[in-house]
């Protein structure tokens, strides 16, 4: 089918799901613009999608959900029977209920799913889990990946009698509240706002960046990696503490897994 330019659509606070997102893009042989929701955007963009547009979603996992400030977004998103493919990316825990609740959200407005792709990469809090991922082996699946969603593209005439599975269950399993708050040093702490530019959910004020809005915070430190002055961080007891629970029940060897 002859398509009209490929759609990057992608929440991204920390640039892993970006990355995988861009790994994928560069074996679509399709003009590409993004559409990165990473930035804060108090009002949200209104988007409508074409039939021949080809859409890219990348969402990072969070407890098992989709990121609750992407589905805001998405909220503004209309596809017009558009094709799409979905990645998330994930810690080496498990992905859940978070692939099948992000499908459901995208067919929802308009778009029909021809793929879909869940990646174990390094865990945005706990980096010593998964670390480096995506590697080079993990960079070869996901330009396999890119491969085939490009050939489907090529080679379908229509994207009717796709019918793509995924695993997840209903209802979803309940949201979880942020595991990290970071607290802020006032005595290092300049107002820069840096952190406030690159806070994904607006969850610091521009007025006293200072103060942390906790039911707004996701808890994906972006912050804390952002300040030049080291004036935010997270308590070391809560750090260790999570540390040990995920060590259990995360596998750095996970492997991704393809939906065509």
């Amino acid at each position: 089918m002859k398509m009209n330019e490929l759609k990057l659509v992608y929440f991204s606070p920390t640039g892993t799901t970006r990355k995988v997102v861009m790994e994928v893009t560069k074996n679509i042989t399709l003009k590409s613009v993004s559409f990165d929701f990473s930035i804060h955007k108090e009002k949200k963009p209104s988007l409508n999608f074409k039939k021949d547009d080809f859409v890219l979603f990348g969402i990072p996992v969070y407890s098992g959900r989709v990121p609750a400030p992407f589905l805001e977004y998405l909220e503004y998103l209309n596809g017009n029977d558009t094709p799409c493919a979905l990645v998330i990316t994930y810690g080496c825990r498990a992905y859940e209920d978070a692939l099948l609740e992000l499908k459901t959200e995208v067919e929802t407005h308009g778009f029909k799913v021809i793929g879909a792709a869940a990646f174990p990469t390094e865990h945005s809090l706990v980096r010593s889990i998964g670390m480096s991922r995506p590697n080079k082996a993990d960079l070869k699946v996901i330009d396999d990946f890119g491969v085939q969603l490009n050939r489907r593209l090529k080679q379908e005439d229509s994207f009717d009698s796709i019918a793509i599975t995924v695993p997840g269950n209903t209802p979803y399993k309940k949201r979880g509240k942020a595991s990290l708050i970071p607290k802020v040093d006032v005595t290092l702490c300049t107002e820069c706002k840096n952190c406030v530019k690159s806070c994904p959910t607006g969850a610091l004020d521009p007025k006293n960046p200072k103060k942390i809005d906790k039911k707004k915070c996701i808890g994906c430190l972006k912050c804390v990696r952002n300040c030049k002055q080291k004036a935010r961080s997270v308590s070391e007891l809560k750090l260790r503490s999570l540390y040990k629970k995920l060590n259990s029940v995360c596998d750095n060897n996970k492997q991704a897994e393809i939906f065509m």
